[in-house]
């Protein structure tokens, strides 16, 4: 019987574990991380740049709601995260910094609806 296995493991017994209880406990979330998309609509000229950008087409101009028409005339980008690849480059051509992307990195879901980022959340 060879000593090495049984040494590692007595060496890491008393360890603090390397996982954590999700979603009791959560990792902190690097300050750079790319995660889920905001939109401030207020910024937002209707250029249509972050569309024409994505890579994986992921992103398109949609208009607002019919309750908020009024105040938003123009189309605002709708981002699709199921196929989205989080290359930020959508955010790095917004000549308005309307388009950001945040911390958020939680995205599951059981519903395909909540995947859209859509201009106004209703």
């Amino acid at each position: 019987m060879k000593i090495g296995p049984v040494k590692e493991v007595f060496k890491n017994l008393f360890k603090k574990p390397m996982t954590v209880m999700f979603p009791e406990e959560v990792v902190e979330i690097p300050e750079r991380n790319r995660g889920r998309h905001h939109l401030d609509i207020d910024n937002c000229i209707s250029c249509g740049s972050c569309a024409k950008i994505c890579p994986n087409r992921a992103i398109r101009m949609i208009e607002a709601p019919p309750d908020f028409k009024e105040k938003y005339p123009k189309t605002y980008p709708q981002v699709d995260l199921g196929k989205c690849c989080f290359c930020a480059l959508c955010e790095d051509v917004c000549p308005k910094d309307a388009l950001t992307l945040t911390t958020n990195v939680f995205l599951a879901t059981f519903e395909k609806e909540d995947t859209y980022v859509n201009p106004i959340e209703v």
